[in-house]
């Protein structure tokens, strides 16, 4: 029976060396890893053909104005930021109404499986006051607002998702 000779530094060394080298991996392959990752082009919507998505209302889970202070946290206190959780089949909707000024900011994000589209605001009779477009994580920020009775609307890929009416208060 023969022994085995262990190797030298030198062996060791290059054999650890050579263990560490990566292979190039194929072109197809490196394509097909970067398609997942890269969200699909945005489908046009025809502008003369409203009403043809499904139309979700969503329910409201959260609304920090009506929770008290200790629910909160000390952090929480004397905050002009109103949070309202939303969902929608799938999707949660994250809004914030943030004092700017004399008016109210809104903003916030679309979870989900579809978070392509726009957030439109619409005042109490209905017509639109403003749009912003979902930006790649799904949020939006619409241009301060004054005080009132809104409408915001998620126009989505492959929904409508409609808000309950939102009040915006007088005052901070």
């Amino acid at each position: 029976m023969n022994t085995p000779v262990d190797p030298d530094d030198t062996a060791i060394e290059s054999n650890l060396r050579a263990s560490r080298r990566l292979e190039e991996a194929p072109e197809t392959v490196i394509q097909r890893a970067t398609a997942v990752w890269q969200r699909p082009a945005r489908p046009a919507r025809p502008a003369d053909a409203p009403g043809l998505l499904p139309r979700l209302i969503a329910a409201l889970g959260f609304d920090s104005s009506t929770a008290s202070a200790t629910t909160l946290g000390v952090r929480a206190a004397g905050a002009a930021t109103r949070q309202l959780l939303f969902s929608a089949e799938g999707h949660g909707i994250d809004l914030r109404i943030a004092a700017s000024g004399d008016q109210w900011a809104l903003s916030g994000q679309v979870l989900g499986p579809d978070s392509y589209g726009s957030a439109v605001l619409a005042d109490a009779q209905g017509q639109p006051v403003d749009e912003a477009p979902l930006d790649d994580l799904g949020e939006f920020r619409l241009p301060a607002v004054a005080a009132g009775r809104y409408t915001l609307t998620f126009s989505l890929r492959s929904t409508e998702i409609v808000l309950p009416s939102i009040d915006v208060p007088q005052s901070v």
